[in-house]
């Protein structure tokens, strides 16, 4: 794979409808390892791990604005996202029922309907024919577009696959992040991996340690399971410039394998970070990663509370970009390792790990048949 690199989102490229957080995408490229890339893991046969069922980030919502038409990859097919003039966004499969044209190379928005290229037919939300193309009768075309689920929450549009045919989303997404606060900035890769693989980093105390230099990290319990979210908890300290070294609790919620929100509050500062990390399986073994990041203050603060919230945003702004920076050089450390490493099942786990078996027995249930894993935790 060649990485194009990340693209981080900001000011000064146009805009979209505020309501949906976050910015427009600026571009910035994360520096390739050095020396030979090795091997494509699983290049000559199949991967361990099939895709997970959950709600996959196709795009952040600031990118599709009303009238736009675009399409992403999910699960080695195309999906389209549009929003309707009126703001509503959509997801939809993308080949016109009538003769199979793609509706996101050419289509177009028309009200609350997508038209497609070819014979200019127009399908509203639920799928069905709203007008038909010049020339033919009313009726022409009875069969609807496929019409994928749709949930627009946390500064994103999110659609959910994966799961067995015909059956219903499992579960919604909650909201997040509270709308009122400061729009979320996003930074998106490619990486040669699985939504598990990147989502077990979770559980993995021994790499914070190793990899990301978090020598004092200690978990505060053991994780939390309630049906598809999964919670854990590390202290430790963050150097975030120019607050210095901050010792706090750095909180990870999963929900499911494509999205986990982690949120580090330091009372000393009255910082309050966020950071979104949403995989979505491409291809077989290959995730596009997008992380969006945000840092508010809390508002009962001594500080804060005695400044006017003109004087506020761009401070939150400033440190925004500051925290998404940090993140990125964060992930960068994580990208090489995922782009070249295999999954081991069963994890010869070691004490000191953390709670990576825990972690895979509460993953299994997102398979319709669930992988085999002989994996236990960590002494």
């Amino acid at each position: 794979m060649t990485r194009a690199g990340a693209r981080v989102s900001g000011p000064g490229t146009g805009g979209g409808p505020r309501r949906s957080g976050g910015t427009p995408l600026l571009r910035w490229r994360l520096r390739p390892p050095a020396g030979p890339r090795p091997k494509e893991p699983y290049a000559d046969g199949e991967p361990p791990l099939p895709y997970p069922a959950g709600w996959f980030l196709l795009v952040p919502s600031h990118d599709v604005r009303p009238g736009a038409v675009v399409t992403r990859r999910l699960m080695d097919e195309d999906v389209v996202v549009y929003r309707t003039r009126g703001g509503r966004a959509r997801v939809i499969r993308p080949h016109c029922p009538h003769l199979g044209a793609h509706l996101g190379c050419g289509g177009r928005v028309d009200g609350e309907s997508i038209v497609c290229p070819f014979h200019h037919f127009a399908f509203g939300g639920d799928g069905a024919v709203t007008r038909t193309g010049p020339g033919y009768a009313p009726g022409a075309v009875r069969d609807r577009l496929a019409v994928l689920p749709c949930h627009e929450v946390n500064g994103g549009i999110f659609t959910w696959a994966g799961g067995a045919p015909g059956q219903p989303p499992g579960w919604r997404l909650p909201e997040l992040l509270d709308p009122s606060g400061p729009p979320l900035r996003f930074a998106r890769t490619e990486v040669l991996s699985h939504p598990q693989e990147l989502c077990e980093n979770v559980a993995d105390l021994g790499h914070l340690r190793a990899l990301h230099g978090f020598s004092d990290a200690v978990p505060k319990g053991g994780p939390v399971i309630d049906g598809h979210r999964f919670r854990a908890t590390v202290e430790l300290t963050r150097t975030f410039p120019p607050f210095g070294r901050l010792r706090a609790d750095l909180t990870f919620h999963l929900y499911g394998l494509s999205l986990l929100h982690a949120t580090l509050r330091d009372a000393r500062s009255g910082l309050v970070f966020d950071v979104l990390a949403a995989s979505r399986p491409v291809a077989p073994w290959r995730v596009e990663l997008l992380i969006g990041t945000r840092v508010a203050v809390d508002g009962g603060h001594r500080v804060w509370s005695r400044l006017p919230p003109p004087l506020l945003r761009p401070l939150t702004g400033a440190a925004g970009w500051v925290n998404l920076l940090t993140v990125v050089r964060d992930m960068s450390r994580d990208l090489p390792v995922w782009d070249a490493k295999r999954y081991v099942s069963p994890p010869r786990l070691v004490r000191g790990d953390g709670p990576v078996g825990v972690f895979r027995a509460w993953a299994r249930q997102f398979y319709p048949d669930p992988p085999a894993d002989g994996g236990t935790p960590a002494g």
